[in-house]
């Protein structure tokens, strides 16, 4: 306990204040923040039927939205990485972690409709639910930085670490822009795919309204035959 209050001291350090305005400064993540609100909020993303609707195989506005920002955003970041402007920091791939942590985050994203930057978005909208999954994170990060960060779960299933690497790297692709424009290529015809999928949904629920409609008038014909008859 006192070594989280002291963590949480640091925090609030003027120093650490003070760094935040340095060389390492937040300003451009919090604008390139703010910039992936509009988006998600312009996006409709930001509401638990969408998120959840993905899920269901009902809505893909997620897909949508989302495949494009990784369309671009590998593009972009791999661009300004070649000409100097900006640098790669790369978290150490660990496979069993990284499998459980995703399994995990899938869940928590398909039963509360929200992942961390949906919820901002969402209760930046006002929803009330976004603040319980929100408080969700926020008791989660705490739990997992003070009980399982450096425990012997994490030990055991850390051991399958392949370092600080990349898809290119891994694949032993010698030049990643190759991989770049297959992955683009690859989004590319996933977004055709769940268009296509999107309009073979529509004309099947449209073609089951119509039978619908006929046998209800077939029905409703019989009846008052029936009727007649008697």
């Amino acid at each position: 306990m006192d070594a989280m209050l002291m963590r949480l001291k640091d925090t609030f350090d003027p120093s650490t204040i003070e760094a935040i305005k340095g060389p390492a400064s937040l300003y451009g993540g919090l604008i390139v923040g703010f910039l992936l609100g509009i988006v998600l909020q312009k996006g409709r993303l930001g509401k638990y039927d969408v998120v959840s609707g993905m899920f269901r195989m009902q809505d893909f506005t997620f897909w949508r939205v989302g495949t494009p920002l990784l369309m671009f955003g590998m593009v972009f970041i791999y661009f300004f990485k070649d000409i100097g402007v900006v640098e790669l920091y790369l978290p150490r791939t660990v496979i069993l972690n990284q499998l459980f942590g995703g399994v995990l985050f899938g869940a928590g994203l398909a039963i509360a409709g929200y992942c961390p930057a949906i919820a901002a978005c969402a209760l930046g909208e006002g929803a009330i639910d976004a603040f319980v999954t929100m408080a969700g994170i926020v008791g989660g990060s705490i739990l997992y930085a003070e009980m399982y960060d450096g425990s012997k779960l994490d030990r055991i299933v850390s051991f399958i670490d392949l370092g600080r690497v990349t898809f290119p790297e891994i694949f032993l692709v010698f030049n990643h822009w190759f991989f770049i424009m297959a992955f683009v290529f690859m989004c590319a015809m996933f977004l055709l795919g769940i268009s296509m999928y999107d309009e073979f949904l529509r004309a099947s629920f449209a073609l089951i309204d119509k039978v619908g409609e006929k046998l209800g008038s077939a029905k409703t014909v019989i009846v008052e035959r029936r009727k007649q008859k008697r």
